[in-house]
């Protein structure tokens, strides 16, 4: 009779029909069966580390990819940077010239490098690539800085050049007529009426009658009309403090509150008001003061186009 708690295993064999048998304990099946599942467990345990392994090093291999390739991105980074910066050297010294030219004085040497302050954390280190990566984010950042500042260079340049733009456009400049010749000039001379010395504020062009006459710089007329002394006359404001007047006229050709441009035909020549003949009387005042009009011809703007 078989034990108590005992397990049989009952084999049997096709072609002899024999049957043999095999007796367990207990002990032993729980034994077979504890050694079965730790079997499986190790088999599991050491079929996931190798697949961890394998997924670890294919990962490590994309990341070291990964890592080449931006270390490539900013090789070039820093090669392009060199070249902005080479580049902005170029601008520097373009500026420079430009502030001349512009009667502006350079940006100093220090002003230019633009440097910033701050406190560096003593308890942060840096790797070689961390310290590549953080001289690359501090070279971007003074470069922007320096792109600011030649940029607010260059609207102060703009606004200075235009300023004298306009101030050159709105400087009276040409002669009012061509050709004739100065009959009378600026200064101290006897009235040709009453014989007694008087100052003549201006200068007398002596040509023919119907001779066009240009206005002498960009402005705005202020004044158009007959007058006793001068005949008809057109006075134009520059702007500046600088006013024109034309005397004598034959014809006026431009109103008043009219802008006008340097060259452009506002008049004729011609005889009226207290006149002997023929003329222009031409002057120039300077905030209100009469001055030389042949301080006010250029020879430099004689071959400008005229508008007639």
């Amino acid at each position: 009779m078989a034990k108590p708690g005992g397990r049989r295993l009952v084999l049997f064999a096709d072609s002899t029909a024999k049957m043999r048998s095999v007796r367990f304990s207990r002990s032993r099946l729980i034994l077979f069966v504890i050694t079965a599942v730790a079997f499986a467990g190790l088999l599991i345990y050491s079929s996931s580390r190798i697949l961890a392994r394998w997924f670890t090093s294919m990962a490590m291999v994309e990341v070291l990819e990964e890592n080449l390739e931006l270390r490539q991105h900013i090789d070039r980074i820093g090669e392009r940077l060199v070249e902005v910066d080479r580049q902005l050297a170029e601008l520097v010294e373009d500026d420079d010239q430009l502030r001349v030219l512009s009667d502006m004085p350079r940006i100093d040497d220090d002003v230019r490098q633009v440097g910033i302050g701050g406190a560096v954390n003593p308890e942060i280190t840096y790797s070689v690539d961390d310290q590549t990566i953080r001289k690359l984010i501090f070279d971007l950042d003074k470069i922007e800085r320096e792109i600011r500042l030649q940029r607010t260079s260059f609207l102060e340049i703009e606004r200075q050049l235009s300023e004298k733009s306009d101030l050159l456009r709105h400087t009276p400049s040409i002669r009012p007529v061509e050709g004739g010749y100065i009959s009378s000039g600026f200064g101290r001379r006897t009235d040709p009426f009453n014989g007694r010395w008087a100052h003549h504020n201006g200068i007398d062009i002596s040509i023919e009658r119907g001779t066009p006459i240009f206005a002498a710089a960009d402005g705005s007329v202020i004044h158009a009309k007959q007058t006793h002394g001068l005949g008809k006359l057109i006075v134009i404001d520059h702007g500046y403090g600088f006013t024109t007047a034309y005397g004598h006229l034959h014809t006026i050709q431009v109103i008043n509150g009219q802008s006008v441009s340097r060259g452009q035909k506002i008049g004729e020549v011609g005889n009226t008001g207290r006149s002997t003949a023929p003329h222009l009387h031409y002057e120039v005042r300077v905030d209100r003061k009469a001055v030389d009009p042949m301080d006010y011809i250029y020879d430099s703007y004689a071959l400008l186009p005229i508008r007639r």
